[in-house]
């Protein structure tokens, strides 16, 4: 099993992840991303007009390996 940072960015700023997580395979990190972005976005959208969230993966050495990001932007038309 390897180790996986999940470093995220929203309106709050950037919040780094300094213990991480153990997956076995690059396939269940990217999987935790996701799940980490729609669960800050449940949190966050419905107070705001424009979110943007995105969590970075570094590996065990440091290095950036996936990054996902979720936009919505909101409006009135009339």
């Amino acid at each position: 099993m390897k180790r996986y940072y999940f470093d995220l960015q929203n309106g709050d700023g950037a919040v780094p992840d300094d213990d991480g997580q153990l997956f076995e395979s690059r396939e269940q990190a990217r999987a935790e991303a996701i799940r980490i972005l729609q669960d800050v976005a449940q949190d966050e959208m419905p107070d705001c007009d424009f979110v943007k969230i995105t969590v970075k993966v570094r590996d065990e050495i440091g290095g950036q390996m996936f990054e996902a990001s979720l936009v919505l932007t909101s409006g009135w038309s009339v």
